[in-house]
């Protein structure tokens, strides 16, 4: 029996997987029909489909009464995009980030600071209202600026010819046939989640935490390392933030369907190594600029990310 929920967790992963792989391939090429910069395709669209998989696990999951699942999915999922997803990228290509990065990267640990303050007594609708409602200002303010400073990527109008609208249709068909295969693979990781964790008697928080979230953040990790040996640093680092970014707004939106609750572990492990690897990012941004005008993140940087997702995991099992 364990073994058939077992296929059922990998095979729930594989169809994540590949529904995220769809919306991401479509949506982008839909994007750049429109002419959108590379910078805000993954901040945008990349990181909203990548973040698909995190979005599906935590609705269902409160649906289904296993909130706890959601809440470990996504801040397990932030921890393994900072620290696991993007250090892995800059130990294969050191990354070179911008102003723009950087500031992204602030709003996003105040974002983070938020959302930890707001869990110490677990998440209600309102609170997870308010997070929404902080994310969709930014995003829209986002929006708005990059299609005002699209002269870093060479000010160019393009009209959206008729030909291309024929394409445009095609490629939404795919990214909502990605869609599907999300929904469908999110419910049978749940299902199997529930099952493996009742067998075993591991709590399913820690399931959610390590194998939900790192299975939920591979299309991350696709996408990131994909985009890093291609040069395309706009998409990768936009990508990881703009995917953490969601992840928050992704526990917001749970709340509504059920109070997010939160363990001692949470509280004392999780969060403050959340805060702690994104205060590091932060910090090897703004002494690199500092101390040589270099914006890059360097392979030591990475490795020591890597150490700590290490140790994180580790704590998990003490």
């Amino acid at each position: 029996m364990i073994l058939a929920y077992v296929l059922l967790f990998i095979a729930g992963l594989a169809l994540l997987i590949k529904g995220a792989d769809i919306v991401v391939k479509y949506a982008s090429q839909t994007a750049r029909l429109l002419n959108v910069s590379n910078f805000m395709i993954g901040l945008t669209l990349v990181a909203f489909s990548t973040t698909l998989p995190e979005l599906s696990v935590s609705i269902m999951s409160a649906f289904s009464g296993a909130v706890d699942i959601a809440i470990g999915t996504v801040l397990g999922s932030i921890i393994a995009n900072s620290a696991l997803i993007l250090a892995l990228a800059v130990v294969f290509v050191p990354l070179a980030t911008n102003r723009d990065v950087l500031r992204l990267n602030y709003i996003l640990l105040i974002y983070l600071l938020i959302l930890s303050l707001l869990l110490i007594d677990g998440l209600v609708w309102y609170e997870g209202l308010a997070l929404i409602i902080l994310f969709a200002a930014y995003m829209g303010n986002m929006i708005k600026r990059g299609k005002g400073t699209e002269s870093e990527t060479k000010k160019k109008k393009t009209k959206i010819q008729y030909n291309n609208q024929g394409r445009i249709a095609k490629y939404i068909v795919f990214t909502i046939f990605g869609g599907g295969l999300i929904v469908v693979g999110a419910r049978l990781l749940i299902e199997s989640t529930i099952n493996i964790s009742t067998i075993w008697g591991v709590p399913k928080i820690l399931i959610a935490i390590i194998a939900v979230a790192i299975g939920t953040s591979l299309p991350e990790l696709a996408v990131v390392i994909t985009a890093a040996f291609k040069r395309m640093v706009g998409i990768s680092i936009g990508d990881i933030l703009g995917a953490n970014m969601f992840n928050v707004m992704v526990l917001g939106t749970t709340s509504l369907v059920s109070t997010v609750p939160v363990t001692a572990k949470i509280l004392t492990i999780v969060i403050p190594i959340m805060l702690l690897v994104n205060v590091l990012l932060l910090l090897f941004m703004s002494a690199k600029w500092l101390m040589s005008k270099k914006w890059q993140l360097s392979r030591a940087e990475g490795v020591i990310l890597l150490v700590i997702y290490v140790i994180f995991v580790w704590l998990q099992f003490v």
